[in-house]
């Protein structure tokens, strides 16, 4: 049965308002002690004196440590979209002068899950991502077929949407044309958004409550068709810091610790392991002990506030890597105590770091091209700084870092280079964040870290598709460059795409549009060549390079 709306959202700041009464403290109490699991070591309710007192409360807040009191908190199950690209095997740092690197396939996984906004609510499936800053959406106003194939959202239909003429939260006013957008770039990919404020709900259409935050985002007006063409979800949410937004005011972790916020701004992921029978899932304002392995706890690594705000990134520092017992200096190499800088990032399915970090710590592994001594190979050790002065760390076995395959490994390291600001920086992925529970605290400014409680149940793999039935109509085999060649954003036509070697990386592209350049299919008759293509002169396919 479909369920009730929830409440109107009010996204404008509210006027003053007398302060919400505190739960009663027997049943907070009792309602907390068994989810957290610790009854046997919370005290009694009854304190006769002020020092009995004191005490309760102290030991209530170490039984309660994720949950505010007056806030709210929601898990969020996420799907999976796993595509495959390819990446270049790195160097080590002693390879010979004459080698060349190899390339190998690597699944990449991106997680999404549900959200519903404005009132009354329109659902749309977004990509959870601490490595970008905004929450962007297509709208109505974007009439492409990339647009056109996702949930697009209408603000005319939400009755608590604010149209907004500039980053600054000032409204758009009625007959107003002139208002400010933004352009973002994923990858080769880009779109342009204008400004819209509303109310975001977790939970509608999974639970019976929701929990809800106002947030400003770019409502896309023009899309680039790859990488979002075929991509399932409809938009992004980003969860990264103040420096990767467009505006303050447009950072979603930044509207959570506001006043006016009923989540705390906490946040916490769980992604599962590959292979076992689990689902992964983010959770708002809290984070879920039992998803911590049994006899492991938090670790808390404290956040650099101001450079991580700046930057953009939840960044924790890290003292150096160690591969069989010994340091790799790649932080502190002049001796003065210098720490990288490490952002986690759930968006990214690679683990980067500088060419010449990544090309020391290849040498460090001595991964063979054919993969035969994987059994041979490494843990790595990344140590971390811990609260407190104290030290985190984590470790990645080969199975973890590593792909296998017949064809050989591909390693989930790669090389980036980052821009001078950013420094020595490394961005750690799901690689890690599979292995260990993630959470991210803004109102403390500190990242928790643990080793995963994943289950022992294997998932069976996916039955495969029916065979094509013979009498199933045959597609042409020719490509379509009028598409991939379409204003605002042109892509390169099917010659570019092929020679840039696109085929292998970008499955999805050239099954839609490159299927004879990429000879993914034999042409019969008059279709040996593109007819689209044929009519085009040549300059045409080469006007655009990614």
């Amino acid at each position: 049965a479909p369920l009730p709306l929830p409440p109107p959202l009010h996204v404008a700041p509210p006027a003053a308002r007398p302060p919400r009464r505190a739960p009663r403290s027997s049943r907070f109490h009792r309602r907390r002690m068994a989810a957290a699991g610790r009854a046997a070591a919370c005290p009694p309710r009854r304190a006769g004196d002020a020092a009995r007192l004191l005490a309760f409360l102290a030991a209530l807040s170490f039984c309660l440590p994720h949950v505010a009191a007056g806030r709210k908190s929601f898990t969020l199950p996420l799907k999976e979209y796993v595509s495959v690209i390819d990446v270049m095997v790195p160097l080590p740092n002693n390879a010979p002068a004459h080698s060349r690197r190899v390339r190998r396939k690597l699944h990449v996984t991106e997680y999404y899950g549900k959200i519903a906004v404005g009132n009354p609510p329109q659902l749309f499936d977004v990509v959870f991502d601490t490595g970008s800053g905004n929450i962007v959406l297509p709208t109505v106003k974007c009439s492409e077929e990339v647009c056109a194939r996702h949930r697009r959202y209408r603000s005319q239909a939400s009755s608590s949407a604010v149209q907004l003429a500039y980053e600054d939260d000032t409204p758009l006013e009625e007959g107003q044309t002139d208002r400010d957008t933004t352009s973002i770039t994923y990858g080769t990919g880009k779109l342009t958004g204008e400004y819209i404020r509303d109310g975001i709900c977790f939970g509608y259409g999974i639970s019976k409550s929701q929990v809800c935050a106002s947030a400003d985002f770019l409502g896309v007006i023009q899309e680039s068709k790859y990488p979002f063409m075929e991509l399932p979800f409809d938009g992004i949410f980003g969860l990264g810091l103040s420096g990767l937004s467009t505006g303050p005011n447009f950072n979603f972790v930044s509207r959570l610790g506001s006043n006016e916020s009923e989540i705390e701004p906490v946040i916490a992921v769980f992604l599962r392991d590959l292979g076992a029978e689990e689902d992964s899932e983010i959770t708002f304002g809290s984070w879920r002990p039992e998803r911590i392995r049994s006899g492991e706890e938090l670790r808390w690594l404290p956040i650099p506030k101001d450079e991580a705000e700046d930057k953009g990134y939840w960044l924790v520092t890290m003292r150096d890597v160690y591969v069989r017992g010994e340091p790799l200096n790649l932080c502190d190499d002049a001796g003065d105590g210098t720490r990288c800088q490490v952002a986690l990032d759930t968006g990214s399915a690679l683990s980067m770091a500088s060419p010449y970090q990544i090309s020391v710590l290849m040498g460090a592994i001595g991964l063979k091209n054919d993969c035969s001594n994987f059994k041979q190979l490494p843990t790595l050790r990344f140590v971390l700084d811990a609260a407190a002065g104290g030290s985190f760390e984590i470790q990645l076995r080969p199975e973890d870092y590593l792909e296998r395959s017949d064809e050989g490994c591909a390693p989930s390291f790669q090389p980036l280079q980052l821009p001078p600001n950013l420094g020595r920086m490394w961005v750690l992925g799901q690689s890690l964040l599979r292995k260990y529970y993630s959470v991210y605290d803004a109102r403390r400014w500190r990242v928790g870290l643990a080793l995963a409680a994943h289950s022992t149940v294997r998932r069976a793999p996916p039955t495969p598709a029916p065979a094509k039935t013979a009498s199933a109509k045959r597609e042409a085999c020719e490509d379509d460059d009028s598409h991939m060649q379409e204003a605002p954003f042109s892509l390169p036509g099917c010659g570019t795409f092929t020679r840039m070697g696109y085929c292998k990386r970008f499955p999805p592209l050239a099954h839609h549009y490159c299927r004879l350049s990429c000879k993914l299919c034999k042409p019969t008759g008059s279709h040996r060549f593109s007819k689209i293509a044929a009519a085009q002169p040549k300059a045409a396919d080469d006007r655009v390079v990614i």
